[in-house]
């Protein structure tokens, strides 16, 4: 039987050789700590489940107070790590990161787990959890480290997780679900599943465990369960979300345990191995209860697999989402609707932009989350990625209905709410009368006075049928066009969709005299990059600046923008009236353009 004596001196003779007895700022104590910051951490920490913790090294710094270094020792290596990590007595590893999730309360916490009674089969492991973190993460470092290297490890360590991160893992989970033949509907709803599942404690300890693909994917339903309703969703807004992740029971690509890949027969590891890279990648960036990082990544993944036309989504750029918000002028009192909710893109940045508007007042993020948020979604799928988006983001309390928003009794029951504020991106597959349809029936839910903002296809402004002009005719006749802004021909690439966005004011007849402002924002500042989509080129937030002055002050400035007098007749965009700096023209710009017109037309000429 080994010597744990044995083991703890090595690490002692580590600490030496790197210098950490004979460092001022360095505090080294064994099993107990004088610190009384770390005797509160630690005073349940015990590996046997009650009593104080007790780590064999503890090392503090005189000179970063944030920082602690721990130290959990075993001397036989086979009781380094186990499969679960829950062995906190048994294992090196299991013990640390029991220890290091108390004292993360309170520091930057970088483990080590150490096995082994001599120098030559010492195994040594690093993990790091940021203060508040709600897992630590595994670090590559297979050797002690010196001080000034910790600090390094730290630094790098705890940059935030970057948005191309995100993207990258997002394109590599499609990827590797696309090589199994797994479709892109059941892709999102999966990727849903695991994302709520592992914001419940119980399960990301014991997921690991499970042998049969089954009881795995039946132990997940259980973790979402617990997570709907810690997060008090109402009983109907649950059933309706675990019966559509409940299919996942019944899909042989999840639940088998073995699985056919380019015509060769292997263990089917799908499921296990997505909640484990999400745990062991996205988790260790998420503070306490904040899972904003994982709605991010949810977005980006939707957004990949939305790229094949069968998921039906038309993902709204986030920067447009955001435009939004700041078109309507949106305050933290407000009460914004959208009645075709999709995954909640419009609630999201209406939700963040509130609570940014309020400030530090607590109080008012709960009215704004509880009463200042409304959509209607009639697709059960969709219904549950905008519910567990909204939930990911802070909050599982919006009014979101799963519902059709032009039945009678779900326009009354979005009207007592008394929403000002209107925000959408209607279905194309409606046809063009059909999304003025969505827009009309959305003003018609609004408080007078609501402003409404949608972006529909440029057809819906421009054509000439008879039940589009009717449409329009209806419009004018009840509410008030403000604006209108013409969007880049590839914002919503890869979907080859040309966009405007339009700007009403509700319950006001639009008056004949009134000069509607029209804005050429074909340039917002994105570039398209392979496998990344449209990325700000840096210049996003001046070019909208710029647009949102000339609008609000309503000014003409050439190639930007212009005022119009309008009837349902007209052609409702920039193009329609916007004089041409032609010294500025190549022979270039005349092929783009013909190129433009040609593909516009037949587009028009095909729909509906």
């Amino acid at each position: 039987m080994g010597n744990e004596r044995n083991t703890e001196q090595i690490v002692r003779n580590l600490l030496r050789d790197l210098g950490y007895y004979d460092d001022k700022n360095c505090v080294i104590e064994e099993q107990s700590s004088r610190n009384p910051r770390i005797k509160k951490a630690l005073r349940n920490a015990s590996k046997s489940g009650s009593g104080v913790g007790k780590p064999e090294f503890i090392v503090s710094f005189k000179d970063n107070t944030e920082l602690i270094i721990i130290v959990e020792c075993k001397a036989d290596v086979s009781k380094h790590e186990s499969k679960t990590k829950n062995q906190y007595s048994d294992y090196a590893v299991d013990g640390v990161l029991l220890y290091s999730n108390y004292l993360s309360k309170e520091y930057n916490v970088i483990s080590v787990a150490v096995s082994g009674e001599t120098e030559k089969e010492l195994k040594i492991s690093h993990f790091i959890q940021l203060k508040r973190a709600y897992v630590a993460r595994d670090i590559s470092d297979k050797a002690f480290l010196n001080y000034d290297s910790y600090k390094v490890l730290f630094q790098t360590q705890s940059a935030p997780l970057k948005d191309s991160e995100l993207i990258e893992k997002a394109i590599d989970f499609n990827a590797l679900l696309h090589s199994y033949s797994v479709p892109e509907t059941e892709r999102n709803t999966l990727i849903s599943t695991i994302l709520v599942s592992l914001q419940d404690p119980i399960f990301i300890d014991s997921f690991y465990k499970y042998e049969k693909n089954f009881d795995l994917a039946k132990d997940m339903i259980e973790a979402c369960k617990r997570v709907l309703e810690k997060n008090e969703i109402s009983d109907e807004r649950k059933d309706t979300i675990l019966h559509e992740y409940g299919g996942i029971l019944y899909n042989n690509k999840f639940i088998k345990e073995e699985i056919k890949k380019r015509g060769k027969t292997k263990p089917n590891t799908i499921l296990k191995d997505l909640i484990t890279d999400l745990r062991d990648s996205v988790l260790p960036f998420i503070k306490e209860n904040d899972f904003d990082i994982l709605g991010r990544f949810y977005r980006e993944f939707i957004r990949y697999a939305g790229k094949d036309s069968k998921t039906g989504l038309v993902l709204t750029p986030t920067h447009i989402t955001d435009l939004f918000c700041e078109l309507a002028n949106l305050q933290p009192d407000d009460i914004v609707y959208d009645p075709c909710c999709g995954t909640a893109g419009f609630l999201v940045s209406a939700m963040k932009w509130m609570v940014n508007a309020s400030g530090n007042d607590v109080e008012q993020w709960k009215k704004i989350k509880q009463q200042g948020l409304i959509g209607v979604e009639t697709r059960p799928d969709m219904f549950t990625h905008a519910c567990s988006n909204m939930m990911m983001r802070g909050d599982g309390k919006s009014n979101i209905y799963n519902d059709d928003c032009f039945h009678d009794d779900v326009r009354e029951k979005v009207k007592s709410h008394k929403p000002n504020k209107g925000f959408l991106n209607p279905p194309y597959d409606v046809g063009i009368a059909g999304q003025l349809e969505f827009v009309e029936n959305t003003l018609e839910c609004l408080v007078k006075g609501g402003t409404c903002i949608a972006i529909c296809q440029m057809s819906t402004v421009v054509s000439s049928k008879r039940d589009v002009i009717i449409l329009k005719e209806r419009l004018l006749s009840s509410h008030t066009l403000e604006a209108v802004f013409s969007m880049p021909d590839q914002l919503f690439y890869p979907i080859g969709v040309v966009t405007c966005i339009l700007v009403f004011t509700a319950h006001i007849p639009h008056p004949q005299t009134k000069e509607v402002f029209f804005g050429y924002f074909k340039d917002d500042g994105h570039d398209l990059i392979k496998h990344r989509g449209r990325i700000d080129n840096g210049t996003w937030k001046y070019k909208k600046d710029k647009m949102l002055s000339l609008y609000i002050n309503n000014k003409t400035e050439l190639n930007l923008s212009v005022t119009e007098k309008i009837t349902a007749k007209n052609e409702w965009c920039a193009e329609a009236y916007m004089e041409t700096d032609y010294s500025k023209l190549s022979e270039e710009d005349f092929t783009s353009t013909i190129k433009s017109y040609v593909a516009f037309e037949f587009l028009r000429n095909n729909e509906n």
